[in-house]
């Protein structure tokens, strides 16, 4: 587990439980704490020089997000990947986002188009200099661009509920440069099909780009259990 240095001044900001949960949650997400890995309360508070308490409540909200969970005679231990879950997310995403790109390509602008365009040349340089984490948010921020055309705050909210429950998965995607090109190439064509108001081609490449998300990450899977 990486190191966390914390400060009466950072403890001021935020709850230390909240700290400890970021820093907990992050190394789930690089991979550093991986799935069946123990979390036991006594160590976390030796490393991190804290008292017990707020890595108790760290690790519930933790749980309760679906990061962890407890198992009889083991304690606390990073969550595993669950298949038939992983399915009924990408299932539903499918639903979600085909609903989003066919409200968005009645909204589309120029402005629209230029800040995507903008976002893939970011994209394909960040790709080459193997820079995992920037290609991770400008895919966010392009998808935010997509969201945001569908003028639906509901539908907007939903997505960004299901997206967070991806993260892990999307982050270990991402982490093989492979997927991170082929990731950015199915936006582009996504993108071209939203210019075209090509309704049934941008569902299509999306379901795609989502299938693909999928396949790679069984793929991946059993490299971090």
């Amino acid at each position: 587990m990486g190191d966390l240095i914390i400060t009466e001044q950072i403890s001021e900001i935020k709850q230390l439980r909240d700290i400890i949960f970021e820093h907990l949650r992050q190394e789930i997400l690089d991979g550093n704490l991986k799935p069946d890995d123990r979390l036991i309360e006594r160590n976390i508070a030796a490393k991190l020089n804290v008292s017990r308490t707020p890595i108790r409540e760290a690790l519930r909200k933790l749980e309760s997000e679906g990061f962890v969970e407890h198992v009889p005679r083991k304690g606390v231990v990073v969550r595993g990947f669950n298949i038939t879950e992983i399915e009924e997310i990408y299932d539903i995403r499918k639903e979600l986002e085909c609903l989003v790109v066919r409200k968005a390509i009645s909204n589309i602008t120029d402005h629209d188009i230029h800040i995507m365009n903008v976002i893939l040349e970011e994209l394909e340089k960040e790709e080459q200099a193997d820079q995992a984490h920037l290609t991770a948010k400008g895919l966010h921020d392009f998808d935010e661009v997509i969201l945001n055309m569908t003028h639906m705050p509901l539908l907007k909210n939903f997505v960004h509920v299901l997206k967070e429950s991806l993260i892990r998965y999307q982050r270990i995607n991402l982490s093989h440069a492979p997927r991170r090109k082929d990731a950015i190439g199915e936006h582009k064509a996504i993108l071209q099909a939203i210019i075209d108001r090509d309704v049934l081609r941008a569902e299509k490449l999306t379901i795609e780009h989502i299938d693909n998300s999928k396949e790679e990450l069984f793929k991946k899977c059993r490299l971090y259990k």
